[in-house]
């Protein structure tokens, strides 16, 4: 039986994508986590990027991470700070959390509100940004709560 041929592939260097995630970090505020979820690429492969692995970083990234990667920029990450969802959109995943022993304050400072707001968020009231949804889910997948979010539509 013939071995059949495979297409190399290729791969680009990813000190650029790396400056990059930094630089939508620092920009916008906006954990590297969330980046990844807007990318629509998994958390180890982001967090690979910026941290390397055993000690030493990544050279290089695929191709298709480095598209996604690049299609991202500050403004569309600024918008999902501000992008209003109602507040029930988050409150199962707060309450889930709350149930599996973290506290109100350890909510309030992962998603960088005051003790009142996260109260709010928690109980139902108001409104919350599309950045907050996607931190709370991060937060219940850490836990063990839920798997990997879907990437949400970025705008």
């Amino acid at each position: 039986m013939p071995a059949t041929a495979q297409l190399p592939t290729l791969w680009v260097s990813a000190a650029p994508f790396r400056y990059h995630v930094r630089h939508l970090m620092a920009a916008t505020g906006v954990p590297w986590q969330v980046i990844a979820v807007a990318a629509d690429l998994p958390q180890q492969q982001v967090r690979t990027l910026l941290y390397g692995r055993d000690g030493r970083l990544r050279s290089r990234l695929s191709p298709y991470a480095a598209r996604r990667l690049l299609a991202l920029d500050a403004a569309q990450l600024r918008r999902l700070q501000v992008r209003d969802l109602p507040v029930h959109f988050v409150t199962d995943s707060a309450r889930a959390l709350l149930a599996d022993g973290v506290s109100l304050t350890e909510i309030a400072d992962w998603l960088d509100l005051d003790l009142h707001s996260a109260k709010k968020v928690v109980s139902g009231v108001g409104g919350c940004s599309q950045t907050m949804d996607i931190m709370l889910r991060l937060a219940c997948v850490q836990r063990g709560l839920l798997t990997e979010p879907e990437a949400r539509e970025v705008a």
